[in-house]
């Protein structure tokens, strides 16, 4: 949690600032739904604050967006709809981001909960940004709204979950060796 407000702090003046702060501090709960993919990630702050090893190891987008045989987690649907997107979770994988912050943060996203589900733990400033992603993508935010430089949040949510899903962010786990 520390790093996550860290960066909004970082962000202070910036427009929405308030609301923002007031997404990230109620998204680190317990649990948040995702109706649009039927997903609940639990949180494990217990476990990444006790000095526990990580468990498990992660993997890129690139690896789950369009390695050939990758299968899935468990729950996870590559057609099920991307919360109001109109589009499926690998439809918004195979979209270029062109700058988008929401398809920047939304293919981070999509990595960071399949990691999760694939049994990587997470550290509570991961675990609390995956919760805040979660909540702004259901607030009903549309493609495109993120554009020229646009969510300075989101874009620094991204840079989080792209350090976790390459195995740097620290206390996180490491990248899985490839078979």
């Amino acid at each position: 949690m520390a790093l996550v407000l860290g960066l909004v702090l970082g962000l202070a003046g910036s427009p929405g600032m308030a609301a923002a702060q007031a997404r990230v501090v109620l998204a680190d709960t317990a649990f948040v739904a995702n109706p649009c993919a039927q997903l609940v990630m639990q949180a494990e702050t217990e476990l990444a604050d006790c000095a526990c090893p990580p468990k498990g190891c992660v993997r890129t987008q690139g690896y789950w967006s369009n390695k050939p045989g990758v299968v899935w987690p468990s729950g996870f649907d590559r057609n099920a709809p991307f919360f109001s997107s109109g589009l499926a979770w690998q439809q918004i994988m195979d979209r270029p981001t062109r700058g988008d912050a929401y398809l920047i943060l939304a293919h981070q996203y999509v990595a960071a909960v399949l990691n999760r589900a694939a049994g990587a733990s997470a550290p509570s400033g991961v675990q609390s940004v995956i919760n805040a992603a979660t909540a702004w993508f259901n607030s009903g935010v549309a493609l495109g709204e993120c554009t020229a430089g646009g969510c300075p949040l989101q874009r620094a949510w991204a840079g989080v979950l792209d350090a976790y899903n390459n195995g740097v962010y620290p206390g996180a786990p490491r990248h899985c060796d490839e078979e």
